[in-house]
């Protein structure tokens, strides 16, 4: 397509991501707010709302696939073979963490009701995440007395305490802290985490 002739957004188009930005912003006030009151935050009637989602559920799953499409374009690509695995998952923490702050509530709204959806949105991403902490493990970078899958999911859960922590105001750090405590997490030490997640904000 030549440059100036690129598709404007019909206004269907606009008025679904309209109804987007504003469940998000009022689900994450209000985990338990209504359609109408998403409704009311993105200027339209309810009626509208459920021309594009047949039901809250509906509305849910929609934030979690668009939060991953989100990850997945902050993530960027992702090398599971590095030479420097612990370089590596603090570089992936560091693309990612602002996403994954801005789109946590919503995440674990949708734990409650749209599990299945979650994981197979984010199954790509956790499948490499696996074979990182595994390349990891063979290179005797990250403990090995836990399966990477398990320590994938500890990985996450983790994230989502660092999360919680930032929204509730007991906890101010940034992402160069999560990758820190990410990497402690995986046994490796003080001095050579430090330095891991200085070397990916250096990259």
């Amino acid at each position: 397509m030549r440059k100036g002739t690129e598709r404007r957004p019909s206004a269907r188009e606009r008025n679904r991501r309209s109804i987007l930005d504003a469940a998000q912003a009022v689900l994450r006030e209000d985990p338990d707010a209504s359609l109408d009151e998403v409704a009311a935050r993105a200027g339209v009637v309810r009626r509208t709302v459920y021309g594009h989602f047949t039901s809250r559920h509906d509305l849910v799953v929609a934030l979690v696939r668009a939060a991953s499409a989100d990850f997945v374009e902050q993530v960027g690509e992702v090398d599971p073979d590095a030479p420097d695995p612990a370089g590596e998952l603090a570089a992936t923490l560091l693309r990612t963490w602002s996403t994954s702050r801005r789109y946590g509530p919503v995440i674990a709204l949708a734990r409650r009701t749209a599990d299945d959806e979650i994981r197979a949105a984010m199954a790509p991403f956790h499948t490499i995440m696996i074979r990182l902490l595994e390349n990891g493990q063979r290179a005797g970078v990250f403990s090995r007395h836990v399966a990477a899958p398990v320590l994938a999911e500890v990985l996450q859960a983790g994230s989502m305490a660092y999360q919680h922590a930032a929204q509730d105001g007991r906890w101010d750090g940034d992402e160069a802290d999560v990758a820190l405590g990410h990497l402690l997490t995986l046994g490796v030490p003080v001095a050579d985490a430090r330095a891991a997640v200085a070397r990916a904000r250096a990259a």
